[in-house]
């Protein structure tokens, strides 16, 4: 197998429990298993999290909530976004999967389309706290949820906010937030509206603010913290003399004679071309460093001169041996970006493993 992503579901089931020693007893735990369960597979993560007890799964997209259902995943799912496809979301009311919504004219449409099904559909409404993305701006809210309220074919479950800047270096922006949110759920219960949910709270804040908890939090990148090890093999080793050019546009050239070895992976699989020349792979528990730039299906490492390599040896990208450790967040560091990117950047050509 010339690459591979091995996701240790142990160390997730871990994860998991150990968020939840910090939660309150009463305190929903959603999982976020969007984007592939950020590259690790979601149906596969999905099936681990429900025989853990998770109580909703959160997704982006409808054809994440359809893959969960059709992989056999009954837990609730909420997808955290409002569909932009309507025609599309017969198959969400189908399967009974609960829907974000902040817009009147996406409640309009489905409410007609709950009607035809016979069936209030549930919904979370999302406000505006200062993410400045999508949502109802709090002092719309009232409005919004009266409409809902008034409407035989919805059924509001919950309502919900996104902190942007919870794993800041500061906590004054996240507090504004949370001050703002504080005070539409005031005003809901001063007007008696019962909602059952309330839920602002993502990885970080989940962590760092306790107070954000309400009766659910979303939790996301915590979840997938150490589970993923993504490996290649050797395809090739040779010596190379002195002032030789390696790779495209012959960006490294040898000082001395060296030796080096190809490896079976490249951008292609989503080991960043902004690695070239910039990162490291672990050999035999050895960092080595890449020479030249990264290719599509391809990238060279320069061998120390004491390290036996041979074609078909095991490459750590992104993992341990031994005492060493790549991390995706090293990754990240290297390639100006998140570990977010580094984990969902991963492509689908490279099989997931999971042990």
């Amino acid at each position: 197998m010339r690459t591979s992503l091995i996701v240790d579901t142990r160390r997730f089931r871990h994860n998991i429990r150990s968020i939840r020693e910090q939660l309150h007893p009463q305190t929903l735990f959603l999982a976020v298993v969007k984007a592939d369960a950020y590259g690790h597979g979601a149906a596969e993560l999905a099936k681990v999290a429900q025989n853990e007890k998770v109580d909703y799964f959160g997704v982006a997209t409808v054809d994440e909530a359809v893959e969960l259902r059709e992989a056999g995943i009954v837990t609730p799912i909420l997808m955290l976004t409002e569909p932009t496809d309507v025609d599309r979301v017969q198959a969400v009311l189908y399967y009974n999967i609960t829907l974000s919504v902040y817009t009147h004219s996406f409640l309009a449409a489905l409410s007609k389309l709950a009607a035809k099904f016979g069936k209030p559909a549930p919904v979370h409404l999302k406000v505006d706290t200062g993410m400045s993305r999508v949502g109802v701006a709090p002092e719309d809210v009232l409005q919004m949820v009266t409409m809902i309220h008034q409407d035989p074919y919805l059924y509001l479950e919950g309502v919900f906010s996104h902190l942007s800047d919870a794993d800041g270096p500061d906590d004054i922006y996240s507090q504004l937030q949370l001050d703002r949110f504080k005070k539409v759920m005031i005003s809901l219960k001063h007007h008696q509206f019962n909602i059952p949910l309330y839920h602002v709270a993502n990885s970080a804040a989940t962590l760092r603010y306790p107070e954000s908890h309400y009766n659910m939090v979303r939790v996301g990148i915590a979840l997938y913290k150490g589970v993923m090890t993504f490996t290649t093999r050797v395809i090739h080793v040779k010596t190379l003399p002195a002032n030789t050019p390696i790779g495209y546009g012959k960006t490294y050239i040898t000082s001395k004679a060296m030796r080096i070895a190809v490896l079976s992976v490249g951008y292609a699989d989503g080991y960043s071309r902004l690695l070239s020349g910039n990162g490291e792979v672990l050999i035999h528990g050895r960092r080595c460093p890449l020479v030249g730039r990264v290719c599509m299906d391809m990238a060279t490492v320069a061998l120390p001169d004491d390290l036996i390599v041979e074609q078909g040896d095991a490459v750590t990208l992104i993992g341990a041996e031994g005492d060493e450790l790549i991390s995706a967040e090293s990754i990240a560091n290297r390639t100006q970006t998140i570990d977010y990117d580094v984990m969902c950047s991963i492509g689908k050509r490279v099989p997931r493993l999971y042990r």
